[in-house]
């Protein structure tokens, strides 16, 4: 059976075309509205992020050099990945790195996506805009750690995910907190990959 997968990178730039690279990779993995599995890991492409990029994200330089090569990590999470519905905020930018990403790795895999940002769109009215962040405080989602860090947006857009789908609630959210509390990421090696069922 497969599961929900959400996820989210943090990259050197906008775009695989221009050589930019995935430089973190935050996942949730969804049974229903219970969290059964988390991938977390920084990346080290052999490219470092622009000065836009460790701006927005804190990811310094140093962190990318000392963090595991593409290979490793896009080959776990490829494994991490199965065949699960895959939600990203916004399917077009993420979807092409992920592409991108799995090819330089020789990994051929095909994925049914569901995009957020346009369910978002459709479904949510009077929000200013929809961005992640406009999103989460409109609709007062919680936060597990900082904005534009890959396990912390995942972590929102899961919630907007179930929102959207109406599967959300104030049970839903304490599970998710307390399952987070329980994968104490500083503890495991990276790429880090915790089965939580």
């Amino acid at each position: 059976m497969a599961y929900v997968t959400v996820f989210d990178f943090e990259t050197t730039g906008l775009s695989p075309t221009t050589g930019d690279r995935v430089i973190e990779v935050g996942a949730i993995k969804l049974d229903g509205n219970s969290v059964i599995g988390v991938f977390d890991s920084l990346v080290n492409p052999g490219r470092l992020p622009s000065k836009r990029a460790q701006d927005i994200t804190g990811i310094s330089d140093e962190m990318v050099l000392s963090a595991p090569d593409s290979k490793t990590v896009f080959t776990q999470f490829a494994d991490f990945l199965e065949d699960d519905l895959l939600v990203i905020h916004n399917v077009a930018f993420d979807s092409a790195f992920l592409k991108h990403e799995l090819d330089l790795c020789d990994i051929q895999r095909t994925y049914e996506y569901y995009c957020t940002l346009k369910t978002a769109r459709k479904k949510i009215e009077k929000s200013p805009n929809y961005r992640l962040a406009t999103l989460k405080n409109f609709l007062r989602l919680h936060m597990m750690g900082n904005m534009h860090r890959a396990l912390a947006d995942a972590f929102v857009t899961a919630q907007l995910y179930l929102s959207l789908e109406k599967q959300l609630g104030v049970d839903t959210i304490n599970l998710m907190e307390k399952t987070f509390k329980q994968y104490d990421k500083d503890q495991l090696e990276k790429p880090s990959i915790a089965w939580l069922k």
